[in-house]
């Protein structure tokens, strides 16, 4: 029953994730998620977090509800369903705090990315035997790894703010969900590492290419505007996603725009561009009614 549930809900993941979908009791191997290019990409991790938080909660529900029914299914449970949905979760977890942070000029980006697999790799290195024993379909540790029973700390055992209830882990679900996370972000970064590289980031925009050619203060001022106003995706755009789209429309890069906002805060006159631009419009409106 606890295998058939799983299934069920993975393959509703897979599918959401536009993706492949299989079940067995193997650990599946990551999808190729969909709607993951350009400025899809945070919007598309919100949703799909809030989605995956809810499955997680589905299946620990569940599993509380009907208790184990020996050792061989608590296993299965913490070496195989928990892991899978919980890696996906931190897969588009981290890619929404890499991409939120992500700069808007594609050889910075390139960089960014870079550092970005570096750490990532970093944690594959950290815990390559586990990560050996946990693909290679071993047994003889599992006892260890995956049982509450042992009582002992595990790597992983102060992460629970993945769980409302610390004693329904045993530590290293939660690590072999972090390996998952990893092994999808990996072969995330080094698709927009390849892009960067190419310098094709940014969608193609048909018909004559446009420039910013005043200050970049000037835009920054303008895209904190926009955000304040909440005109665009309702409010629910960031920053860095108005600051990129500013950066690929008008081919200008305007560098960390957090910092310069910070330093536009200590101005006498922080709206300088904005309060220029509403009287010069202000001053057409009224020349051309005076015609």
């Amino acid at each position: 029953m606890m295998e058939e549930y799983f299934n069920t809900l993975l393959q509703e993941t897979e599918r959401r994730m536009a993706g492949r979908c299989f079940g067995g009791r193997g650990a599946p191997a990551p999808p190729a998620p969909a709607g993951m290019e350009g400025k899809e990409t945070v919007a598309t991790c919100r949703e799909m977090v809030s989605y995956l938080k809810a499955k997680n909660r589905e299946l620990k529900a569940y599993a509380l509800a009907r208790p184990f029914s020996g050792n061989e299914e608590e296993i299965r449970y913490f070496k195989y369903y928990k892991p899978a949905l919980t890696g996906r979760l931190l897969y588009y977890y981290r890619v929404y705090q890499i991409e939120s942070g992500c700069p808007g000029c594609l050889r910075v980006a390139e960089t960014y990315y870079r550092r970005a697999m570096e750490r990532a790799e970093r944690m594959m290195e950290r815990y390559l035997p586990f990560y050996q024993y946990y693909h290679s379909g071993a047994t003889y540790r599992d006892d260890y790894y995956f049982l509450r029973a042992k009582g002992e700390l595990s790597p992983e055992s102060g992460s629970f703010v993945l769980d409302e209830e610390a004693e329904f882990s045993t530590g290293y679900d939660i690590l072999a969900a972090r390996l998952i996370s990893v092994e999808m972000l990996l072969v995330y970064l080094s698709r927009r590492i390849e892009r960067a590289a190419r310098g094709d980031g940014a969608e193609a925009v048909p018909g004559k290419e446009h420039r910013w050619t005043d200050t970049k203060i000037a835009a920054i001022q303008l895209v904190y505007g926009i955000h304040a106003a909440g005109s665009v995706d309702n409010g629910n755009a960031e920053i860095g996603e108005l600051a990129a789209l500013f950066e690929k429309t008008f081919h200008v890069d305007l560098g960390n725009v957090y910092h310069a906002f910070g330093r536009l805060r200590g101005q006498q006159n922080p709206t300088a561009f904005l309060d220029e631009m509403k009287e010069k419009l202000l001053k057409k409106m009224r020349d051309m009614d005076s015609r």
